[in-house]
């Protein structure tokens, strides 16, 4: 046991009020020594669960400073101690925010640091997904530009596949262009992205919602990966709702499986705030 209080890091004090009452293993199934996790490994705690239960708003500048490799002490300083009784050698951290949308109601958004072997946070999540868009500071008279970038599926993962190992070569190529462009949007303003994964009709909406989640949450982590500030981005799953090509169903299947290629896809919604 360490006597020197000096060398305890801040987040050890604060951690240790809470520590006999939580436990240090992780919720999510997979995480990785980098600090990594299949998206569909995910679980977020039970609200109920959290010793503060009422949340919190947070301080939305600071929020925006959160990017990987963040350490515990950073995250504490920025948003305060986890929620949930997970304590100082956990591998995530699980918080509840809280906004204020449009007609003045509240939503609550559960956030998740995923942190690597040293304990720096490298993988960020929301549920729902779309919560990191609360963290956009809207000026009255401030400019927007919105872009729409289609990203072929069938490019960027194996058929039916959704995770990071089943991502293909090229699709890996197409991402890291993205992320070049997003930082080139960067040097206009404030980027926002939003990611939406959809499907075909094949096979049954709960499997194909699941998939286009899935695959929407991997591109997102994919970028984070590459110094897109994962605080910045939001994904979802729309399934086979939003088709943009109709086929016959009379077709032999592989006929059918190409025609219906353009509805399988990830579409990114670029926001820019000037």
């Amino acid at each position: 046991m360490k006597t020197k209080l000096t060398r305890v890091p801040l987040i050890s004090v604060i951690a240790g009020a809470f520590a006999l009452a939580g436990c240090t293993n992780s919720l999510s199934e997979g995480i990785t020594a980098q600090g990594t996790v299949d998206p569909s490994n995910l679980v977020f705690p039970e609200l109920n669960d959290a010793w503060q239960l009422e949340g919190q708003f947070p301080n939305i500048e600071n929020m925006t400073k959160i990017k990987p490799g963040i350490a515990k002490d950073e995250l504490y300083q920025l948003i305060g101690r986890p929620h949930f009784s997970e304590a100082q050698y956990s591998h995530e951290w699980d918080y509840i925010m809280k906004f204020y949308k449009d007609d003045d109601s509240v939503q609550i958004c559960q956030y998740k640091v995923i942190f690597d072997e040293n304990f720096k946070g490298q993988e960020f999540y929301w549920l729902p997904t779309d919560c990191a868009k609360y963290l956009v500071a809207k000026a009255p008279n401030s400019e927007v530009i919105h872009e729409k970038i289609v990203l072929d599926a069938d490019a960027l993962f194996k058929f039916d596949k959704s995770d990071s190992h089943n991502m293909l070569p090229g699709g890996r190529e197409e991402l890291d262009r993205l992320a070049d462009k997003i930082r080139e949007y960067g040097l206009q303003g404030e980027v926002r992205l939003h990611l939406t994964g959809h499907t075909d009709h094949k096979g049954s909406e709960k499997y194909n919602m699941t998939l286009s989640q899935n695959r929407a949450n991997t591109v997102l982590a994919y970028l984070s990966n590459q110094g897109v500030n994962a605080a910045a981005m939001s994904a979802s799953g729309a399934g086979e709702q939003y088709p943009i090509k109709q086929c016959s169903a009379h077709l032999p299947r592989q006929q059918e499986i190409n025609c219906l290629q353009p509805n399988r896809r990830v579409e990114v919604d670029v926001l820019i705030y000037k």
